[in-house]
């Protein structure tokens, strides 16, 4: 049965295995960084206003919404001193390209200075971890619970959810990453990159 599913991934190697499903509106750029820290690196391509790009398990929803984990380590690149509506937004959740579900929300915006716990079904909650947002490697756990949702940062609780709980069943690794006006930037990317990521149920 898939909710007994464990799911690791070390972002090796010399691409991104084909379980993962990939969507993007800029043909964004997936691959395996030769470089320190390495892992896998994503870029949006083009200038344009909210180039974006996602990763999920093409709807295969092998987690449960009361009862799961997910682990990741992300570095997202938002440059959010020249840009607007930059972000990313990495965890766990029901739908492909956003949506449904709990996760780590970075955004370039001055209104959020700090790292976030984004829970969503029908409305949008956020809660402040007051860890600043910066070019850097987060290590994140997401902890699904039965009347609420957890967000640690380095191995430390930073957050709680209770309102704003994905209902649906299932749930799905989700990254969703947007390059929205440059502003003062140019013609640079918006990049993320991964190191680890690992799913189970509890």
């Amino acid at each position: 049965m898939a909710y007994k599913q464990h799911f690791i991934e070390w972002f090796s190697g010399q691409g991104l295995p084909s379980y993962w499903g990939t969507t993007t509106n800029c043909s964004a750029t997936y691959s395996m960084a030769d470089e320190v820290d390495g892992g896998l690196k994503v870029s949006t391509t083009g200038t344009s206003n909210n180039r974006n790009f996602y990763l999920h398990f093409n709807d295969k929803r092998q987690f449960s919404h009361t009862g799961s984990v997910a682990i990741f380590v992300i570095k997202p690149r938002l440059y959010r001193d020249d840009t607007t509506n930059w972000f990313a937004e990495v965890g766990i959740g029901q739908g492909k390209e956003g949506g449904k579900g709990h996760r780590f929300y970075a955004h370039s915006g001055s209104s959020y200075p700090n790292i976030q716990l984004s829970t969503y079904q029908s409305s949008s909650t956020f809660v402040d971890t007051g860890e600043p947002e910066g070019y850097k490697w987060y290590s994140v756990k997401i902890e699904n619970k039965s009347s609420s949702c957890e967000m640690s940062l380095y191995g430390t609780l930073r957050a709680t959810a209770t309102s704003g709980l994905q209902t649906d069943s299932g749930m799905q690794p989700q990254v969703y990453c947007n390059r929205g006006t440059s502003g003062s930037l140019g013609s640079e990317a918006m990049e993320c990159s991964f190191r680890y990521m690992e799913c189970y149920n509890t």
